[in-house]
């Protein structure tokens, strides 16, 4: 078992950073249901906020970039993301989807989407910045459970259910409890290795099995 990272003392510091970075997170994603290019930015800013953030304080390993034990996390990673696509088709199962057009294209597209972009602009803000701000004002299990409630909420937020790209309903109980489900094993696997491996490579293949099932689609095609 591994250690945790060590933070401070709690204070309230940290917790308003983090509810004022979440704020601005959610307040983007808002506008994007309005203006669709400006998730763009979203995209670009759960990516690069983060990035920016360990440069300026060259503290790396507190957001989950580190070389160490990487063996581990791609374990862990690796368990993870077969839990979330086990359950992606026990869902597709009982809710079959419509048949997803070029499915081979379609997941030749989707792996290389899902892990440089789909997957790492929500786990770098949400389980590589977030959850260890909220873990040094909250402590590690609060931390869990409130970052995952978060990450449930935005999934509410951005233009994901509807969309040309996504057959997935998001804002059904069923979709919430999914989603606060899923952020509670990314989390946990994030707080066993202290990597952002785990759930970057996790997250990434359950949005591959979503393309297979045609819960997400990137090419349409009308014969």
């Amino acid at each position: 078992m591994t250690t945790s990272q060590t933070y401070p003392a709690r204070t309230s510091r940290p917790f308003i950073g983090a509810a004022i970075g979440y704020v601005a997170f959610c307040g983007l994603s808002i506008l994007s249901r309005l203006v669709l290019p400006l998730f763009f930015l979203v995209v670009v800013g759960g990516i690069a906020f983060p990035l920016l953030w360990g440069k300026r304080t060259r503290d790396w390993a507190s957001l989950g970039f580190t070389r160490h034990k990487l063996g581990r996390a791609l374990l862990w990673g690796v368990g993870a993301g077969l839990v979330a696509m086990l359950y992606v088709a026990w869902g597709a199962k009982r809710n079959p989807l419509p048949e997803p057009p070029l499915r081979g294209l379609q997941i030749a597209i989707g792996i290389p989407l899902a892990i440089l972009i789909l997957s790492p602009f929500q786990e770098f803000f949400f389980r590589g910045w977030l959850q260890p701000r909220l873990e040094q004002a909250l402590g590690r299990w609060l931390a869990l459970f409130v970052t995952s409630l978060s990450f449930a909420l935005w999934h509410l937020l951005p233009p994901f259910e509807g969309s040309p790209t996504s057959a997935v309903r998001t804002s059904s109980l069923e979709g919430i409890l999914t989603t606060f489900g899923m952020g509670l094993v990314f989390g946990y696997t994030r707080q066993r290795t202290d990597s952002i491996v785990a759930p970057w490579l996790a997250h990434a293949m359950m949005i591959v099995a979503l393309v297979a099932v045609g819960g997400m689609t990137f090419v349409q095609y009308t014969p």
